[in-house]
Protein backbone atom coordinates (compact mmCIF):
# COMPACT_ATOMS: atom_id res chain seq x y z
CA UNK A 1 0.00 0.00 0.00
CA UNK A 2 1.41 3.20 -1.13
CA UNK A 3 1.47 5.49 2.05
CA UNK A 4 2.49 8.49 0.19
CA UNK A 5 -0.89 8.94 -0.98
CA UNK A 6 -1.98 10.67 2.43
CA UNK A 7 0.11 13.32 3.55
CA UNK A 8 0.21 14.07 7.33
CA UNK A 9 1.59 16.60 9.64
CA UNK A 10 0.52 16.64 13.58
CA UNK A 11 1.03 20.17 15.37
CA UNK A 12 0.98 19.51 18.76
CA UNK A 13 -3.14 18.38 19.35
CA UNK A 14 -3.66 19.23 15.85
CA UNK A 15 -3.33 16.63 12.50
CA UNK A 16 -3.20 18.06 9.06
CA UNK A 17 -4.59 15.60 6.20
CA UNK A 18 -3.36 16.15 3.02
CA UNK A 19 -5.06 13.81 -0.06
CA UNK A 20 -1.79 13.15 -2.55
CA UNK A 21 -2.90 12.15 -5.19
CA UNK A 22 -2.72 14.89 -7.14
CA UNK A 23 -2.35 13.44 -10.66
CA UNK A 24 -5.32 12.24 -10.84
CA UNK A 25 -7.25 15.28 -8.95
CA UNK A 26 -6.90 12.90 -5.27
CA UNK A 27 -9.68 11.05 -6.67
CA UNK A 28 -11.14 8.04 -4.35
CA UNK A 29 -9.45 4.73 -5.67
CA UNK A 30 -9.47 2.02 -3.05
CA UNK A 31 -5.58 2.78 -2.11
CA UNK A 32 -6.44 6.09 -1.12
CA UNK A 33 -9.39 5.18 0.37
CA UNK A 34 -7.85 2.41 2.69
CA UNK A 35 -4.78 4.55 3.78
CA UNK A 36 -7.45 7.47 4.57
CA UNK A 37 -9.41 4.92 6.81
CA UNK A 38 -6.50 3.70 8.66
CA UNK A 39 -5.54 7.24 9.19
CA UNK A 40 -9.04 8.31 10.56
CA UNK A 41 -9.20 5.03 12.69
CA UNK A 42 -5.87 6.06 14.13
CA UNK A 43 -6.99 9.36 15.14
CA UNK A 44 -10.10 8.29 16.90
CA UNK A 45 -8.01 6.19 19.21
CA UNK A 46 -5.85 8.96 19.90
CA UNK A 47 -7.43 10.96 22.42
CA UNK A 48 -4.18 13.29 22.66
CA UNK A 49 -5.42 14.76 19.25
CA UNK A 50 -8.10 17.29 19.55
CA UNK A 51 -8.74 18.79 15.67
CA UNK A 52 -8.16 16.98 12.08
CA UNK A 53 -7.69 19.46 8.97
CA UNK A 54 -8.43 17.58 5.69
CA UNK A 55 -7.23 18.64 2.50
CA UNK A 56 -5.79 17.77 -1.40
CA UNK A 57 -2.49 18.28 -2.74
CA UNK A 58 -2.18 20.46 -6.35
CA UNK A 59 -5.33 22.67 -7.35
CA UNK A 60 -7.88 19.68 -6.53
CA UNK A 61 -9.64 18.50 -3.13
CA UNK A 62 -11.18 15.71 -4.30
CA UNK A 63 -12.87 14.68 -7.62
CA UNK A 64 -14.62 12.11 -6.65
CA UNK A 65 -14.95 8.30 -7.69
CA UNK A 66 -11.62 7.63 -10.31
CA UNK A 67 -13.72 6.89 -13.92
CA UNK A 68 -11.43 5.05 -15.23
CA UNK A 69 -12.53 2.12 -12.76
CA UNK A 70 -16.31 2.92 -12.61
CA UNK A 71 -15.64 1.94 -16.41
CA UNK A 72 -13.44 -1.23 -15.89
CA UNK A 73 -14.65 -2.66 -12.56
CA UNK A 74 -17.91 -5.31 -12.14
CA UNK A 75 -20.45 -4.24 -10.39
CA UNK A 76 -19.21 -6.68 -7.30
CA UNK A 77 -15.92 -4.67 -6.80
CA UNK A 78 -18.15 -1.06 -7.35
CA UNK A 79 -20.70 -2.90 -4.40
CA UNK A 80 -17.37 -3.15 -2.29
CA UNK A 81 -15.73 0.10 -2.85
CA UNK A 82 -18.93 1.82 -2.16
CA UNK A 83 -19.13 0.07 1.33
CA UNK A 84 -15.25 1.45 1.68
CA UNK A 85 -16.43 4.57 0.93
CA UNK A 86 -19.38 5.29 2.88
CA UNK A 87 -17.83 3.45 5.98
CA UNK A 88 -14.83 6.58 5.24
CA UNK A 89 -17.11 8.58 5.72
CA UNK A 90 -19.43 7.76 8.51
CA UNK A 91 -15.99 7.50 10.08
CA UNK A 92 -15.29 10.95 9.97
CA UNK A 93 -18.86 12.02 11.32
CA UNK A 94 -17.93 9.93 13.87
CA UNK A 95 -14.91 10.98 15.10
CA UNK A 96 -14.32 12.79 18.62
CA UNK A 97 -12.24 15.62 16.95
CA UNK A 98 -13.79 18.54 15.52
CA UNK A 99 -12.53 17.71 11.26
CA UNK A 100 -12.29 20.75 9.05
CA UNK A 101 -11.96 20.49 5.64
CA UNK A 102 -9.90 23.27 4.00
CA UNK A 103 -11.19 22.92 0.03
CA UNK A 104 -8.42 24.09 -1.93
CA UNK A 105 -10.03 23.31 -5.25
CA UNK A 106 -13.03 21.36 -6.63
CA UNK A 107 -14.83 18.91 -4.43
CA UNK A 108 -17.38 16.77 -6.96
CA UNK A 109 -19.38 13.74 -5.51
CA UNK A 110 -17.32 11.49 -3.82
CA UNK A 111 -15.45 14.79 -2.78
CA UNK A 112 -18.51 16.61 -2.39
CA UNK A 113 -19.45 14.11 0.00
CA UNK A 114 -16.14 14.44 2.21
CA UNK A 115 -16.13 17.61 2.46
CA UNK A 116 -19.92 17.53 4.06
CA UNK A 117 -19.18 14.83 6.01
CA UNK A 118 -16.55 16.98 7.92
CA UNK A 119 -17.86 19.65 10.75
CA UNK A 120 -16.70 22.64 9.02
CA UNK A 121 -15.75 23.29 5.88
CA UNK A 122 -13.55 26.30 4.53
CA UNK A 123 -13.24 26.63 0.92
CA UNK A 124 -10.53 29.00 -1.28
CA UNK A 125 -12.09 31.38 -3.61
CA UNK A 126 -11.51 29.05 -6.68
CA UNK A 127 -13.32 26.02 -5.03
CA UNK A 128 -16.04 24.68 -6.60
CA UNK A 129 -18.51 22.16 -5.12
CA UNK A 130 -20.85 19.59 -6.79
CA UNK A 131 -23.31 16.67 -6.61
CA UNK A 132 -22.28 15.21 -10.51
CA UNK A 133 -23.23 11.71 -9.53
CA UNK A 134 -26.55 12.21 -10.96
CA UNK A 135 -24.37 13.30 -14.51
CA UNK A 136 -23.12 9.37 -14.21
CA UNK A 137 -26.30 8.03 -13.17
CA UNK A 138 -26.65 7.95 -9.83
CA UNK A 139 -27.96 9.19 -6.81
CA UNK A 140 -26.27 11.20 -4.40
CA UNK A 141 -25.83 11.31 -0.25
CA UNK A 142 -28.00 14.05 0.75
CA UNK A 143 -28.27 13.37 4.16
CA UNK A 144 -27.13 14.79 6.54
CA UNK A 145 -25.91 17.40 4.13
CA UNK A 146 -29.86 18.80 3.54
CA UNK A 147 -29.90 19.68 7.49
CA UNK A 148 -27.03 21.65 7.13
CA UNK A 149 -27.77 23.55 3.53
CA UNK A 150 -31.89 23.09 3.84
CA UNK A 151 -34.04 20.56 1.76
CA UNK A 152 -34.32 23.31 -1.24
CA UNK A 153 -30.78 23.76 -1.76
CA UNK A 154 -30.06 19.95 -1.36
CA UNK A 155 -32.31 19.06 -3.54
CA UNK A 156 -31.38 21.45 -6.37
CA UNK A 157 -27.68 20.56 -6.38
CA UNK A 158 -28.55 16.68 -6.56
CA UNK A 159 -31.13 17.05 -8.98
CA UNK A 160 -29.33 19.24 -11.22
CA UNK A 161 -25.85 17.85 -10.60
CA UNK A 162 -24.76 21.36 -11.32
CA UNK A 163 -21.34 22.92 -9.32
CA UNK A 164 -21.79 26.10 -7.46
CA UNK A 165 -18.73 28.69 -6.76
CA UNK A 166 -17.23 28.96 -3.36
CA UNK A 167 -19.24 31.61 -2.93
CA UNK A 168 -22.54 30.37 -3.42
CA UNK A 169 -21.64 27.20 -1.20
CA UNK A 170 -20.97 30.24 1.48
CA UNK A 171 -24.15 31.75 0.74
CA UNK A 172 -26.31 28.66 1.33
CA UNK A 173 -24.84 27.57 4.52
CA UNK A 174 -22.09 24.82 2.95
CA UNK A 175 -19.37 26.53 3.31
CA UNK A 176 -18.44 28.77 6.48
CA UNK A 177 -15.89 31.06 4.74
CA UNK A 178 -14.29 32.10 1.83
CA UNK A 179 -10.39 32.77 1.38
CA UNK A 180 -7.89 33.70 -1.05
CA UNK A 181 -6.12 30.16 -1.82
CA UNK A 182 -2.46 31.46 -0.63
CA UNK A 183 -4.65 32.55 3.04
CA UNK A 184 -6.58 29.39 3.15
CA UNK A 185 -4.13 26.79 5.03
CA UNK A 186 -3.19 29.37 7.66
CA UNK A 187 -7.13 30.50 8.54
CA UNK A 188 -7.30 26.77 8.81
CA UNK A 189 -5.04 26.15 10.95
CA UNK A 190 -6.02 29.24 13.32
CA UNK A 191 -9.71 28.29 13.65
CA UNK A 192 -7.99 24.42 14.62
CA UNK A 193 -5.71 26.37 17.32
CA UNK A 194 -8.74 28.12 17.91
CA UNK A 195 -10.23 24.85 18.59
CA UNK A 196 -7.72 23.07 19.91
CA UNK A 197 -7.44 25.85 22.78
CA UNK A 198 -10.57 24.65 24.20
CA UNK A 199 -11.24 21.78 27.10
CA UNK A 200 -10.49 18.70 25.02
CA UNK A 201 -13.97 16.94 27.20
CA UNK A 202 -15.70 19.95 26.10
CA UNK A 203 -14.61 20.27 23.04
CA UNK A 204 -15.74 16.49 21.70
CA UNK A 205 -19.04 16.59 23.72
CA UNK A 206 -19.61 19.92 21.80
CA UNK A 207 -19.00 17.52 18.68
CA UNK A 208 -20.92 14.97 19.96
CA UNK A 209 -23.88 16.94 21.02
CA UNK A 210 -24.28 18.22 17.78
CA UNK A 211 -23.67 15.47 15.64
CA UNK A 212 -26.72 13.44 17.84
CA UNK A 213 -29.24 16.39 16.88
CA UNK A 214 -29.02 14.76 13.56
CA UNK A 215 -28.01 11.01 13.78
CA UNK A 216 -31.23 9.95 14.95
CA UNK A 217 -32.14 9.03 11.82
CA UNK A 218 -28.66 9.03 9.91
CA UNK A 219 -28.17 5.16 9.90
CA UNK A 220 -31.33 4.19 8.51
CA UNK A 221 -31.00 7.26 5.69
CA UNK A 222 -27.31 5.75 4.94
CA UNK A 223 -28.29 2.25 4.41
CA UNK A 224 -31.73 3.91 2.05
CA UNK A 225 -29.04 5.77 0.08
CA UNK A 226 -26.61 2.31 -0.03
CA UNK A 227 -29.54 0.47 -1.57
CA UNK A 228 -30.50 3.09 -4.31
CA UNK A 229 -27.03 3.69 -5.30
CA UNK A 230 -26.91 0.03 -5.99
CA UNK A 231 -29.33 -0.50 -8.06
CA UNK A 232 -28.10 2.70 -10.07
CA UNK A 233 -24.99 1.13 -10.28
CA UNK A 234 -26.90 -1.73 -11.84
CA UNK A 235 -28.67 -0.02 -14.52
CA UNK A 236 -27.34 -0.01 -18.58
CA UNK A 237 -27.67 3.61 -18.24
CA UNK A 238 -25.02 4.59 -15.29
CA UNK A 239 -22.42 2.32 -17.44
CA UNK A 240 -23.43 4.62 -20.93
CA UNK A 241 -23.41 7.66 -18.79
CA UNK A 242 -19.78 7.03 -17.18
CA UNK A 243 -18.74 5.92 -20.78
CA UNK A 244 -20.04 8.94 -22.25
CA UNK A 245 -18.24 11.40 -19.76
CA UNK A 246 -14.85 9.25 -19.63
CA UNK A 247 -14.94 9.86 -23.78
CA UNK A 248 -15.82 13.43 -23.46
CA UNK A 249 -13.04 14.03 -20.57
CA UNK A 250 -10.67 11.99 -22.54
CA UNK A 251 -11.35 14.06 -26.10
CA UNK A 252 -11.04 17.43 -23.76
CA UNK A 253 -7.02 16.22 -22.72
Amino acid sequence: MDETLVVTSRNNDILTVTLNRPSKSNSLNPELVSVLTSCFESSAADLSLKVVVITGAGKTFCAGLDLDLLLSWSIEEKLDHLDKVTSLYSLIWNLPQPVIAAVNGPAIAGGFDLAAFCDVRLAASEAVFGQAEINIGLTQIIHPLYKSIGLAHAKEMALTGRSITSEEACRIGLVNHVYPSNELMRRAMEMAETMASKPRTALFETKRLTRALIDLDTAAAMETIRSSFRRCLESEEHQRSVAAVFEKLRKGR
